[in-house]
């Protein structure tokens, strides 16, 4: 019988029987319950970047940056220009 009647939890507790299935899993694989489904191990660091890679990186995060602000000007100056009849 649910330990917790009338709480939607079904048969057992939290749901999970605790019956046929749930018992004994630690003498079976050495680990307990909350280990099985886990997260996996961390990952290692990333590579260092090199300062020649880093440069060109910001040099073409610069002009794309660059391009984008060009845009919005141009869009702005039109939209200025058909405001004034």
């Amino acid at each position: 019988m649910n330990p917790i009647p009338g709480r939607g939890w079904g048969r057992g507790f939290w749901g999970r029987g605790g019956g046929r299935g749930w018992r004994h899993w630690f003498w079976a694989t050495g680990l307990p319950g909350w280990m099985r489904w886990g997260w996996g191990s961390a990952s290692p660091t990333a590579p260092t970047v090199t300062p020649e890679t880093e440069k060109q990186w910001l040099k073409n995060q610069a002009e794309f940056l660059q391009a984008r602000l060009d845009e919005i000007r141009k869009r702005l100056d039109e939209l200025e220009s058909e405001k004034t009849p």
